[in-house]
């Protein structure tokens, strides 16, 4: 699935992207770290598609700086009013995050890990990701930067590792030498890529906007 960032500072905006944005996404992505102010309920039940909603903290990458309580509560309310998709971080506290998935009925949920300055060893790959699938979500996201060109072949060794234990997993690495890893990930199966509509509207370093993705993908399978 091509999952589009919507990156805006409120409703209005960001409704007029999801608008702007729809003939190319599968799922929108709210990431609510972003904005000054959010009518949750109005941005799912008016979106186009699918939505996965996103509080991303700035210890993983994002703008966040909220308490994990204020999290909480922002990602509860994304499943009561029906958002098909949640990112929950794995540093969030356990009884919080217990409690988001005891009550997710329908609501996929994403367990998330970014180490946004380099690219762990496959062996610490390997433990982050047996510690987010006891989590207990449904997807499991590990996301790293890439320092070399070789970082981009060890974090989609994810991929094959989730699919093993019968789990959905997105994988891939940041940053301008992590682009490979984008296209990678797609093509192994990852759950999701992360594009943006056009370049100034990425979310996170190093993504490839929806029509390059596009393009670069018919070549390589052609």
């Amino acid at each position: 699935m091509f999952c589009i960032p919507i990156m805006a500072q409120d409703n209005p905006e960001a409704l007029a992207k999801m608008k702007r944005a729809t003939f190319a996404a599968d799922v929108f992505e709210i990431r609510l770290d972003t904005m000054e102010s959010f009518d949750l309920k109005e941005l799912i039940d008016l979106s186009p598609r699918p939505v996965l909603v996103t509080y991303r903290s700035r210890s993983e990458g994002g703008r966040g700086i909220v308490d994990p309580e204020v999290s909480f509560e922002y990602l509860l309310q994304a499943v009561r009013y029906g958002a098909d998709y949640i990112d929950i971080e794995l540093t969030m506290p356990s009884t919080l995050r217990n409690r988001i998935l005891q009550e997710r009925g329908s609501t996929k949920a994403i367990i998330s890990k970014h180490t946004k300055s380099y690219t762990p060893s496959l062996r610490e790959l390997e433990k982050i990701f047996k510690k987010a699938a006891q989590a207990g979500g449904d997807i499991i996201k590990i996301v790293a930067y890439a320092r070399s060109w070789e970082d981009n072949l060890r974090i989609v060794k994810v991929i094959p590792l989730a699919k093993k234990a019968g789990l959905e997993a997105i994988a891939f690495c940041m940053g301008q030498k992590g682009r490979l890893s984008r296209v990678i990930s797609h093509l192994m199966g990852g759950a999701m890529s992360f594009t943006p509509l056009e370049y100034g509207e990425e979310s996170a370093p190093g993504q490839i906007p929806i029509g390059k993705m596009k393009e670069i993908l018919r070549h390589l399978v052609a």
